[in-house]
């Protein structure tokens, strides 16, 4: 978890990343969305892009500007993002979503964390945290 804190845990990252994913994707739309100055934004949206997490695209000429754009480690954090969104309604004290997204079914998304072996929803108490083989010295 360190190496994504590095990544991903300053104050601009994830609301970079959610505007992102809202569709906002060029730089003065983002410095207004997330609040952060030019100087800040600018840095984080380079950091961002040399971790992989989002990619940036040449959209004009005249004159050279850009629009950045998730990767796949971007997408990626789609889970985290919409998680953490739900999980700030629920407990800071804004219970009406600014933001609702719907599956491609037509329901409200809802994010759940599920064992991929039985599909059950994790719960506090039923799962163990255990070392992999690599980080062990195995393998």
């Amino acid at each position: 978890m360190t190496d994504a804190l590095e990544v991903l845990g300053d104050r601009l990252s994830l609301p970079v990343l959610r505007e992102l994913l809202y569709g906002f994707h060029r730089f003065s739309d983002l410095a207004r969305l997330t609040g952060a100055s030019r100087t800040l934004l600018s840095t984080r949206l380079k950091s961002l892009e040399e971790a992989g997490v989002i990619v940036r695209r040449q959209y004009s000429e005249h004159p050279v500007r850009f629009e950045y754009h998730l990767t796949q480690a971007g997408v990626d954090l789609i889970p985290v993002i919409v998680t953490l969104k739900e999980w700030g309604e629920r407990h800071t004290g804004r219970q009406e979503p600014k933001t609702v997204f719907r599956h491609s079914c037509g329901a409200e998304l809802h994010p759940v964390t599920t064992c991929a072996e039985c599909h059950q929803q994790i719960r506090l108490g039923e799962f163990d945290a255990a070392d992999s083989p690599v980080a062990a010295g195995g393998e």
